[in-house]
């Protein structure tokens, strides 16, 4: 027991004397921790290869035709051409491209898609760890916001989606999303400039990779900053924040304005939506759960994270003692748990867009990082308990220990996973491949249901051939004859345009929703071009402008900042140790 004591002392004991003279640079050692920390975590992927998840193949299915296209010069494709036979669809449009953009960068630079995936979901982990640290350095001293990064990173949630579940876009906002809350933090309290443009960017990374987490990351962030404003300062702190947010969709209008004025044009939730979808059948512990395999699952994943954070849910009372700003993250805490199940059905049935999130246990991810420096903060309090051990004290133990369990064996242990040899299978195999129905145009049958063509290009009369054909550009010879319309082995699409020696031809969908072209009588070469409107254009200068304008202004108002206080007194560092060993009784009334 003393062994024990003297281990949780080392860990929990506050020796920042020795480095505060450093400045900004004293927080570079624990960040080293925290990244090797979740690096490691990772190492189970790195040795036994990418493990397999419900939406793996959705990934490769994405990221292949997406990094071809991207070598090929078209930095931000609009079709995806080799979709459900080579019919295509659209989902490139709508579906978010920020954890694309990462894996193709990292699988340019390794060489293969083994390497590349790995590395994408090393460098998110780590990086969600590293924003971890920073939110909770701005309320906790530096050794205890390190333990709050590492749990953050261990959460089970967090890493159930990487070695279960394989949900890598909303992996990918969860690693954003800290910073999120700690530019948003930052300008509650501080409102300097350069937070602003953080808050812009992170929440712009945010919308870029997932957009349920986007909705559900919006709702918290509100939540929080209402918690962290200072009251003196509401209305220039809110119209901070507002700038944030509308500087952040700026940064990002070159996806969702695409997105928004082109969400009729695909089946989605325009036909009878699957049952699976509805919220209101994936609530935790809800009878109706018991119907979908995943929220089945989703009721062991809340027990875990329930255990995991029970450390800190005993210390309620002591975190309301008195002003803390570990208030705010406890009820962020409890209330997205909540969120997760039916008690909160009021606030689903009124609030806009909740709904289309689908699945409430969604919330369990703004759980796990809430709880992160809450169970950090609470080590102090337990180094003291070790020596009492009552029995609520060893329950409380015991149910952390088997949520450890439960993550090492269920989450990780008992995982799949994809050596080279099988991902490289996989690469081939899943090209093609038909993909869900909600990202079909409107005007599409499903591919069992379209009359089957085996040519790329069909004409009745006249004697056709294709002499080119790209991903989002057609070109086809035609000899003269009589009027007719020919049909290519593409889905019909409104930005498909159709030109005969310059001049405009008809585009229109067939029976079966294929891309139909009017051709008059004479011959010559037909384009047949995916024609980006001008409001695309317009969105993509905004945002480009805009990323320039908030990069250039971060990093400008961060140098600043460090000149100034590069050597930050210990008295403000002694202000932000809410939980120094020393300070513990008198700040949180601890016996």
């Amino acid at each position: 027991m003393s062994y024990l004591k003297q281990i949780v002392s080392l860990l929990t004991e506050t020796s920042e004397a020795s480095i505060s003279s450093l400045g900004w640079r004293r927080d570079l050692y624990p960040l080293f921790f925290v990244g090797l920390f979740s690096a490691l975590l990772m190492v189970p992927l790195m040795v036994y290869g990418i493990p397999n998840g419900g939406d793996l193949l959705n990934h490769f299915r994405h990221v292949l035709p997406f990094y071809d296209q991207i070598r090929g010069g078209d930095l931000y494709p609009g079709w995806l051409a080799e979709s459900n036979n080579g019919l295509g669809d659209p989902r490139f449009r709508f579906y978010p491209p920020g954890l694309y953009y990462l894996m193709a960068f990292v699988r340019m630079v390794s060489g293969n898609w083994y390497v590349g995936v790995i590395g994408s979901i090393v460098i998110l982990h780590v990086v969600g760890g590293v924003g971890a640290y920073l939110w909770s350095r701005n309320f906790l001293e530096s050794r205890t916001a390190a333990f709050a990064a590492l749990f953050y990173s261990a959460a089970p949630f967090r890493l159930n989606e990487v070695y279960q579940a394989a949900m890598l876009a909303e992996y990918a906002a969860c690693s954003v999303l800290p910073f999120s809350f700690f530019f948003a933090d930052r300008v509650c309290r501080k409102r300097q400039l350069s937070d602003v443009f953080g808050l812009a960017i992170s929440y712009s990374l945010l919308v870029l990779c997932n957009l349920p987490l986007a909705v559900i990351g919006s709702l918290s962030l509100m939540a929080y900053c209402l918690l962290r404003l200072e009251r003196t300062q509401v209305v220039a702190t809110l119209m901070r924040l507002a700038s944030s947010v509308l500087l952040g969709l700026a940064l990002s209008a070159f996806f969702w304005s695409t997105m928004i004025a082109e969400l009729t044009w695909i089946k989605g939730n325009s036909i009878q939506q699957n049952q699976y979808y509805n919220y209101r059948l994936n609530f935790l512990y809800s009878p109706a759960a018991l119907t979908n395999r995943n929220t089945w699952y989703a009721n062991f994943m809340g027990l875990a994270i329930v255990a995991f954070v029970l450390p800190a849910l005993v210390l309620v009372f002591r975190f309301f003692k008195q002003r803390s700003p570990l208030k705010a993250a406890f009820i962020l805490c409890v209330g997205s748990f909540l969120m997760a199940t039916p008690l909160s059905r009021p606030v689903w049935a009124i609030v806009p867009k909740l709904s289309e999130v689908q699945f409430p246990w969604r919330w369990l991810a703004i759980t796990s990082l809430a709880s992160a420096p809450l169970i950090a903060a609470s080590l102090t309090w337990w180094r003291v308990q070790i020596t009492k051990w009552r029995p609520r004290d060893l329950a409380v133990t015991l149910a952390f220990a088997l949520s450890l369990l439960f993550i090492s064996y269920e989450v990780i242990y008992d995982g799949e996973f994809y050596n080279k040899e099988r991902i490289d299978k996989l690469v081939v195999d899943c090209r093609g491949a038909v993909s869900f129905k909600d990202w079909l145009p409107i005007w599409a049958k499903e591919l069992l249901q379209v009359e089957k063509m085996s040519d790329r290009l069909k004409s009745e009369s006249r004697q056709a051939s294709i002499s080119s054909w790209e991903p989002e550009h057609r070109t086809i010879n035609i000899a003269g004859g009589n009027e007719e319309e020919i049909q290519l082995r593409t889905y019909y699409y409104p930005l498909w345009r159709a030109t005969l020696n310059g001049k405009a031809l008809q585009t229109f969908p067939s029976p079966d929703g294929l891309l139909r072209i009017k051709t008059p009588s004479e011959s010559g070469t037909i384009d047949v071009v995916f024609t980006e409107p001008r409001r695309v254009v317009i969105a993509s200068v905004i945002s480009a402008a805009s990323w320039i304008v908030a990069v250039a202004l971060l990093f400008l108002g961060t140098w600043r900042s460090s000149r100034r206080s590069t050597r930050r007194p210990q008295q403000e560092e002694e202000q932000r140790s809410y939980f120094a060993p020393l300070s513990v009784s008198s700040r949180l009334g601890f016996k």
